[in-house]
């Protein structure tokens, strides 16, 4: 099958689209020459279509006005996602060496971004989110008890809102890093629509972080791959960061992605306000878990007896309504201005019809905490190390050459550099859900 008619036979299944990108399979779009005259667009560096790597002309303007919806003093359109622009903020703000506070839960991204740079990380772990049984926000107090016990910190990097629109400090966060005179990264790719409404919180450079990368496809009405990085102040180089923004950019950029993104912002300045109360007044009715965000929805039936997977495929297959993810007891769903009230007609009516189904026995959640501070190897070492595959069960002691994450909870259980324990092991051959970075009970260690 090829991939265009794989990719329609979806089509015909999916009856409602609550997981990204945020147009909702072109729904947003109905009415734009977006939606019309898409290839026309494609193009490339002429005399009058400015140059992407060096704008001058209307792409100058488009990030200009960009960087001005989002309080920032400098933004860079990015046709490869956030993960172009997390590679960038890590190239650009530290040097080989430099020893930064990472969050645990990162994005695997980041994890590439340490690998290249070089930095040293020191992890800190989120409080775990009682309610969903999740990770939830950075305490600022760890923080700042890590930037005292390990004095040399040249910076932090966060992750905010995190995949279930829980938000960090970021106010707090950034005040503790300044005055230890260290910047402050922050992971926004889940907050594109932040700056857009009151009903959102404040967004990350608003708050007072140095530079910031967001996803505009996750929740703007745009396609896959664009994002934005944001900056704000002087504390990392202007230059730098254009350099290394560039080192990871493709030099032949999408002008349909482009055109996309200053789409997406335009139309989230414009219309946001009255689109966000819009889906607020469709939501209603919902029951739904807390989180600071109103364009994720956190439902469970944990109280039932059924996991997440379990309602994430009765959603799916008896009515069509696609999520974004699901865990251990939770499954979430991933609103956007493109969805409708059709859609959310659905939901209400898929919802009551789970209510209605007969009790199970009551879901149980492995929860484990094996975070390790400080990693036994930087991650850029392990780029030049050999490797080899193993059985888990004679990894004792051994040094973890890649992220392994359990999908439910949805937190790494090892990241590159640390050393795997018994508590480790036993919890991954024990464990009932998918595991990611291992295959067939053999994981990829330092030989």
């Amino acid at each position: 099958m090829s991939v265009t008619d794989a990719l329609k036979k979806h089509l015909q299944r999916e009856k409602a689209s609550f997981h990204m990108p945020g147009h909702k399979n072109g729904a947003a779009f109905f009415g734009s020459p977006l939606y019309n005259d898409i290839f026309m667009l494609d193009t490339t560096e002429l005399d009058g279509t400015d140059c992407l790597c060096a704008p001058t002309e209307f792409l100058k303007t488009a990030q200009n006005r960009a960087a001005e919806y989002f309080g920032a003093d400098e933004a860079f359109f990015l046709v490869n996602g956030s993960t172009g622009g997390i590679l960038s903020m890590f190239y650009a703000a530290f040097k080989e060496g430099d020893r930064v506070i990472v969050d645990r839960n990162c994005h695997k991204s980041a994890v590439s971004a340490m690998m290249l740079s070089g930095v040293i990380p020191v992890f800190v772990t989120p409080e775990k989110d009682e309610e969903k049984c999740v990770s939830g926000k950075i305490d600022p107090k760890k923080i700042e008890e890590l930037f005292k016990k390990y004095p040399d910190t040249r910076g932090v990097y966060i992750t905010s809102p995190n995949y279930y629109g829980i938000c960090s400090d970021v106010k707090k966060i950034a005040e503790i890093a300044h005055r230890f005179g260290a910047v402050l990264l922050v992971d926004e790719a889940h907050g594109a629509h932040f700056p857009f409404s009151e009903h959102f919180p404040e967004n990350a450079v608003s708050c007072g972080a140095d530079i910031a990368v967001t996803s505009l496809h996750k929740s703007l009405p745009s396609p896959n791959q664009t994002a934005l990085l944001c900056k704000k102040g002087n504390r990392i180089s202007d230059d730098r960061l254009k350099n290394s923004v560039f080192m990871f950019q493709t030099t032949s950029p999408s002008y349909i992605l482009l055109a996309y993104a200053d789409f997406a912002i335009s139309i989230a300045k414009e219309k946001g306000e009255e689109l966000t109360k819009k889906l607020i007044s469709l939501k209603q009715g919902i029951k739904s878990l807390k989180t600071d965000d109103p364009f994720k929805i956190i439902i469970s039936f944990k109280e039932k007896g059924y996991s997440g997977g379990e309602i994430e495929e009765i959603l799916r297959e008896k009515f069509g309504i696609f999520a974004e993810l699901s865990d251990h007891v939770n499954v979430l769903l991933m609103a956007s201005w493109g969805n409708s009230e059709k859609d959310f007609s659905l939901l209400k009516e898929a919802l009551e019809y789970i209510e209605n189904l007969p009790c199970k026995e009551l879901v149980t959640l492995p929860y484990p905490d094996f975070s390790q501070e400080v990693v036994a190897l930087p991650p850029k070492e392990i780029l030049n190390k050999e490797t080899e595959t193993i059985d888990i069960q004679n990894a004792n002691g051994k040094i973890c050459a890649q992220t392994v994450a359990a999908f439910p909870p949805c937190i790494p259980v090892l990241l590159p550099g640390e050393i795997i324990e018994k508590e480790h092991i036993r919890f991954l051959k024990d464990f009932k859900g998918k595991i990611t970075g291992m295959t067939e009970g053999k994981i990829t260690v330092i030989k």
